[in-house]
């Protein structure tokens, strides 16, 4: 089985497993924690994290669904970034949302993953159809 058989496969499993995930944490953040009772601040905290979760998990879902059977370095480098940051999210979930503090590092980091996988995989598509261009006939 090659890279992008195995990658596509893994973009579908953890966007799918991250999307179920995500209601199940719409759920704990209702039932469990009362978010909609808390104050405005920690609040706003926890539905960032749980968005944040579902951007990641939405872009692993695409990614499999378009990602090419021939991957580039940068293509290769995006899919590993994209994987990482659900993983980094629901870390922070749990970890940086409960945390009296507003810095939340790994959620920043989680969301410079996606930015970089995006800038990649926008730099591997601008090359190669910058490479595919047709010569203009010298006649």
């Amino acid at each position: 089985m090659n890279v992008a058989v195995t990658l596509v496969r893994a973009h579908i499993l953890v966007g799918v497993a991250g999307m179920l995930l995500f209601v199940l944490q719409g759920q704990y953040m209702g039932q469990t924690l009362l978010v909609p009772e808390l104050p405005d601040g920690e609040r706003l905290m926890y539905r960032s994290a749980h968005l944040y979760l579902m951007l990641a998990c939405a872009l692993n879902i695409v990614a499999g669904c378009y990602l090419p059977a021939v991957l580039g370095k940068l293509r290769l480098l995006a899919s590993l970034l994209l994987l990482v940051a659900p993983l980094m999210l629901i870390y922070s979930f749990f970890a940086e949302s409960t945390s009296p503090e507003l810095q939340r590092p790994v959620t920043v980091f989680a969301m410079y993953f996606i930015f970089a996988a995006t800038l990649s995989l926008l730099a591997a598509g601008v090359w190669e159809r910058w490479r595919a261009k047709p010569e203009p006939n010298q006649n």
